[in-house]
């Protein structure tokens, strides 16, 4: 009988080769023959995930983390397949893991961040998305959503710094910037768009 690091050795070749059916039966003989493997059930899911596979993507994935809670690839394998298979309730703590391991993943801030924003949860929002601009300070979608955040928890005065930073770079979120701002939580009127590009042009750095 052959190990089971062998049979994934030659399952990762065949991946490599473009056979992916040849590694999956492979992965099945040696999930049949030998006790559960991480690396052999992250390669499952890898290749399920390929095949739009997602629920059986996320599955495989999560057994591998039962074995290997810290491996950041498999995490976000997780990530991608819950994404595809609708898990939403199984994104956060898996995007939290992957930040606490590895702080300098923007894309998993942001995802986050979204995340807490959906859940209403604006103050973690925009802790992540403070992460985020610390990361890429020059990320207007981080700064629209901040602005947002900002808004939702009433700081008027630092959204309206955060819509003008995002407006400074990029002017065609102009349309959502003031769509944002015309919302009944807000507080705020301009009389003119003009006066509203003005006041985003004039608006202070966001600390």
């Amino acid at each position: 009988m052959q190990p089971v690091d062998v049979l994934l050795s030659e399952a990762v070749q065949f991946v490599n080769a473009a056979q992916p059916e040849r590694a999956w039966r492979l992965c099945e003989q040696a999930l049949s023959r030998h006790p559960p493997h991480p690396g052999i059930h992250q390669l499952l899911a890898l290749l399920a995930l390929q095949q739009d596979r997602f629920a059986l993507a996320h599955q495989h994935a999560v057994a591998s983390l039962l074995l290997r809670p810290d491996h950041l690839p498999t995490l976000v394998l997780q990530v991608d397949a819950a994404r595809a298979a609708g898990l939403v309730s199984t994104l956060a703590p898996a995007l939290e893991r992957i930040v606490v391991l590895d702080a300098s993943r923007i894309e998993a801030w942001f995802q986050l961040a979204v995340l807490r924003q959906d859940a209403l949860d604006f103050v973690g929002a925009q802790d992540a998305l403070r992460q985020v601009l610390r990361l890429d300070p020059l990320r207007v979608d981080a700064r629209m959503n901040l602005g947002m955040v900002l808004q939702a928890l009433h700081l008027m005065p630092q959204a309206l710094a955060s819509y003008g930073q995002a407006y400074r770079l990029q002017p065609s979120c102009f349309g959502r910037i003031a769509h944002a701002l015309s919302s009944a939580s807000s507080g705020s009127l301009w009389l003119s768009l003009e006066a509203l590009r003005a006041d985003l042009l004039r608006a202070p750095e966001l600390a």
